[in-house]
């Protein structure tokens, strides 16, 4: 029986370790545009110079973005000194947001990057009255641009897939009627709101453009020991509340730590200069870790974080040690009806041979009798491993 506990309690101690770790696979960044290694990654290093607009004042007071994720090569000397349209945003499906100020909106926050950039010599915004191009065709697009004047044209488009949409912006090189290598991206979203699509196209134009663009994300934890994630890279503590982070315009993904604990992930959009819509993130006494958004609480605050009641190992052990009693107390009963079927069928076979027993009733009486020694056993250690259980269960 001392085995037997022994062999209980330690897997008992396994159970409870491996009920406090939390999995949780991380998605890979999307992929976004970005500048070749070897150049420059602010506006200075350029010899154009730029007129800086009042937004990017804001920026510039702003923390650095945090690094983003490895991003395609692009290179940057065919946009150097050249004229770029802003063709009109391409709905590819009926699914979403068709409304003309809607495809008005997505392509003006692309055009208002593109004057800011030091790399064109200009920006031209094409309205809506230009001819209506597949948004990968390179002739079409190429062609548009040709009778603008312009060397290079900016394609932004969105589909529907699945659940999500699919955005994708890319820069047709007129002269030979291609897509600038490198300059092509996409990426999935929840949804097409027109505030998630206008800061994934600042992100996108910022990065591909060489404009110096930030934003920030203000997430409310309460909690010391909770670490914050932005698009799975842990982001800096400055002990404040709210934290304010510095990210590039974008859909950022947020999401809490602690420990090997962490919550869902919350997205939110970020748009040059601007601020996202705040994140509450408290831990509740299971050690769940919920996030709220400002907007799901309607103007209350959610209530403070508490400390976790997890009662360690005494509740896995409490109970495994009373199932363990459960057992030894029915084995118990099983000896017990069986040592009692011993002494009635002995008792049956001496009344039968005329109120005497044989040799082989003997061998009988003797079993029952350890039989109910052994039932006698059982009771009390299930007894006290079921008592011992529910004490260490509830009590500590």
């Amino acid at each position: 029986m001392r085995v037997l506990f022994a062999l209980v309690v330690a897997v008992s101690f396994a159970a409870s370790a491996q009920s406090k770790k939390t999995d949780q696979t991380a998605p890979p960044p999307s992929q976004e545009w970005g500048a070749p290694k070897p150049a420059p990654q602010t506006s200075s290093g350029w010899n154009t110079p730029a007129t800086t607009p009042p937004p990017a004042k804001v920026d510039e007071a702003l923390p650095l973005p945090l690094p983003g994720p490895e991003q395609p090569s692009l290179d940057l000397t065919l946009l150097k000194d050249t004229s770029l349209c802003v063709f009109p945003f391409v709905k590819e499906s009926a699914a979403g947001s068709p409304d003309k100020k809607y495809l008005e909106a997505i392509q003006k926050t692309f055009f208002d990057v593109a004057k800011d950039s030091p790399l064109l010599k200009d920006a031209i915004l094409l309205g809506d009255s230009t001819t209506r191009c597949e948004p990968h065709d390179a002739a079409c697009v190429s062609n548009v641009g040709k009778m603008a004047r312009c060397q290079n044209v900016l394609v932004g488009s969105s589909a529907a897939k699945g659940n999500g949409f699919v955005l994708s912006v890319r820069i047709f090189e007129v002269g030979k009627q291609r897509v600038l290598p490198g300059s092509e991206v996409e990426q999935v979203l929840e949804t097409d709101r027109q505030s998630d699509v206008q800061a994934w196209a600042e992100g996108q134009a910022c990065r591909a453009l060489q404009v110096k663009c930030a934003g920030r994300i203000y997430v409310d934890a309460d909690r010391r020991d909770m670490n914050i994630y932005v698009d799975n890279r842990l982001a800096p503590r400055s002990g404040k509340t709210p934290e304010v982070i510095a990210v590039e315009p974008g859909v950022h993904g947020v999401r809490i730590a602690v420990g090997q604990r962490t919550s869902l992930e919350k997205k939110v959009a970020v748009r040059r200069g601007g601020f996202s819509e705040t994140i509450f993130a408290r831990q509740t006494e299971k050690g769940g870790l919920p996030l709220w958004l400002a907007s799901d609480l309607r103007g209350t605050r959610p209530e403070p974080s508490v400390d976790v009641k997890e009662g360690g190992w005494t509740k896995p052990v409490g109970y495994s040690v009373a199932a363990a009693g459960l057992v030894a107390a029915g084995i118990g009963v099983y000896q017990g009806i069986h040592a009692k079927n011993l002494i009635n069928s002995s008792n049956d076979r001496y009344v039968a041979q005329g109120n005497r027993y044989q040799q082989a009733d003997l061998a009988t009486i003797d079993s029952a009798n350890s039989a109910a020694k052994t039932a006698n056993v059982l009771y009390i250690v299930g007894g006290v491993l079921l008592a011992a259980g529910l004490v260490t269960a509830f009590v500590f």
